[in-house]
């Protein structure tokens, strides 16, 4: 039997990994936290949509995405590869 997708499951596919790759762009760029939030959280959203054009972008997404990064940036412990951000209708 096949995995299912992060999508299947019901959560958007988004990584840890892709979250601290931007943190790091943002850190070499020199910005603070509230625009590497802004950024990695506008970037990831953009990804979805592109990548995934049927996937339906919640409202909370955005924040939700922020306050990841936030918790990141400041030291959070995101130690497994995937975030799991549920999908909202």
């Amino acid at each position: 039997m096949a995995k299912k997708t992060k999508i299947e499951r019901g959560f958007y596919p988004i990584y840890t990994k892709d979250i601290r790759r931007m943190i790091g762009y943002c850190e070499t760029w020199g910005y603070g936290n509230k625009e590497t939030c802004k950024y990695v959280s506008e970037n990831v959203i953009e990804q979805l949509t592109l990548k995934y054009p049927n996937l339906k972008i919640s409202n909370r997404l955005d924040s939700d995405l922020i306050s990841i990064v936030h918790d990141i940036n400041n030291g959070g412990n995101y130690s497994k590869n995937e975030i799991l951000i549920p999908i909202l209708n």
